[in-house]
């Protein structure tokens, strides 16, 4: 028998463009995880590619399935794993993928939820396809909790809630949330932290000398591009300290919003750029117009040295890149949304308040100015980092979905199979596709499965 080896996830998946399989036995848990799915470009759809990865690579589990959820406009060819998907406005679509999955014999569904990628009043529609699923057990994922929601948001969410066995939030601020404005009974939910990429930190002097950044210092923020992400302040800030800091450059990382094109085209990237220009620092911005691989990511963050998150939005209760630079150990700089406020304390960064570039600019200053309490945010955050590396969190996730669907939680444990990283297939009928097959203990290739 081909021994077994522990893999970690990002020997799996982090491929954003695509889907990437694991050939593992097909015994196990039978997860389908439901949410929107690269290639589709937003935060919702990388968490749950990251989700699958890790738990399917550090857990017993059967070979993932997926249910893709889509705008009635997308054309996307998935490849597996998925196996399904759903046309966000079409009710019809919502129970005719969950009477499959029933009679696809899975054993739990796993849901990312954020009321926008679900069609109906607030995403409601989600309900209809939760009721087809029958007994099937449900964790779901909140994305968004609001403190004064409207009344659809909290009918539509209520009812996903009641039909969830566990509810998995991203950070403990959400659970007094969830009573207060939700009346919804907290006893189910269970905090998992976003989860982070493994980061070596001695790469960093070749990370920087290949970015071509070597000898600058690095002020960054990534993600997808939009007006409330509060950009615009981070560049007056840095307009304001950049003549006391020569080597000092800011560098903007990720494509627009796909939705902010369609509707404003690339107005607000070409107004940031209108802002460094007039403020006279155009050589001191740099705009990265890319949708970062994984890779590419950790590169540039580990070529940071003050990560910056101006977001206007202080209900923002997860933010993916603020974990990620978290975890890569970067002192960073933040508005004080609602997981800024608990993912920076103990001097793991620095607060400045909303919409002040004028207090951004002294906090700025203060940060470049002391090396040794940068280097203290460093290490505070590089040790808290640890806590949310994707296999650890891929464990928290299989404990979560084991006393769910009332399975062994101790069989995570046991080691997985030897898995393999392939091509992904294109679906052509974008229906159900089947994972390739396997034998039942080795998790060899068998050969109707698909080339390596």
């Amino acid at each position: 028998m081909q021994a077994n080896r522990r893999v970690a996830a990002r020997d799996v998946a982090q491929d954003t463009q695509g889907a990437v399989l694991y050939l593992k036995p097909a015994r196990g848990l039978k997860i389908a995880h439901v949410g929107t799915y690269p290639p589709r470009k937003c935060g919702i759809a990388t968490y749950t590619q990251d989700v699958v990865s890790a738990v399917h690579a550090a857990t017993p589990a059967a070979p993932p399935q997926v249910v893709a959820m889509a705008t009635p406009d997308d054309t996307t060819e998935y490849g597996w794993p998925v196996t399904w998907r759903i046309a966000q406005d079409d009710p019809e679509q919502y129970e005719s993928v969950a009477r499959a999955i029933r009679a696809a014999g899975v054993d739990l569904v796993s849901i990312q939820h954020e009321h926008g990628i679900f069609g109906g009043d607030h995403g409601d529609l989600l309900n209809r396809f939760v009721d087809a699923l029958g007994d099937i057990p449900v964790v779901t994922t909140l994305h968004t909790v609001l403190p004064e929601p409207e009344p659809g948001m909290v009918r539509a969410l209520r009812g996903i809630i009641a039909r969830s066995e566990r509810i998995v939030v991203l950070n403990s601020r959400a659970i007094p949330l969830l009573a207060n404005a939700y009346g919804v009974d907290t006893s189910r939910v269970v905090v998992i932290p976003h989860g982070t990429p493994e980061v070596d930190p001695a790469r960093r002097t070749v990370v920087r000398q290949a970015l071509g950044v070597a000898g600058r210092t690095v002020v960054s923020t990534f993600g997808l591009l939009s007006p409330g992400k509060g950009l615009e302040h981070a560049v007056a800030a840095v307009a304001q300290v950049a003549p006391k800091f020569p080597d000092l450059h800011y560098y903007i990382l990720g494509q627009t919003h796909p939705g902010i094109v369609r509707h404003s085209g690339e107005a607000y990237r070409e107004g940031l750029a209108r802002q460094a220009e007039e403020a006279g620092i155009a050589d001191r911005i740099h705009f990265v117009n890319e949708y970062l691989s994984l890779d590419a990511l950790t590169d540039w963050l580990l070529a940071t040295d003050i990560y910056v998150t101006p977001y206007l939005n202080p209900n923002q209760i997860v933010s993916g890149t603020l974990s990620y630079a978290v975890a890569a150990g970067k002192a960073v700089l933040s508005t004080p949304y609602l997981h800024a406020q608990e993912l920076l304390e103990n001097g793991r960064g620095v607060l400045t308040p909303f919409g002040d570039p004028n207090a951004m600019a002294a906090n700025l200053e203060a940060m470049l100015s002391d090396s040794r309490r940068r280097a203290e945010m460093e290490q505070s955050a590089w040790e808290f980092g640890k806590t949310s590396a994707w296999p650890q969190v891929a464990r928290r996730y299989w404990e979560v979905f084991c006393t769910a669907a009332q399975c062994d939680s101790g069989s995570k444990k046991v080691n997985a199979p030897a898995i393999a990283s392939v091509a992904a297939p294109k679906s052509s009928t974008l229906r159900r596709t089947p994972a390739p097959a396997t034998t039942a203990h080795t998790g060899r290739k068998l050969p109707n499965a698909p080339n390596a």
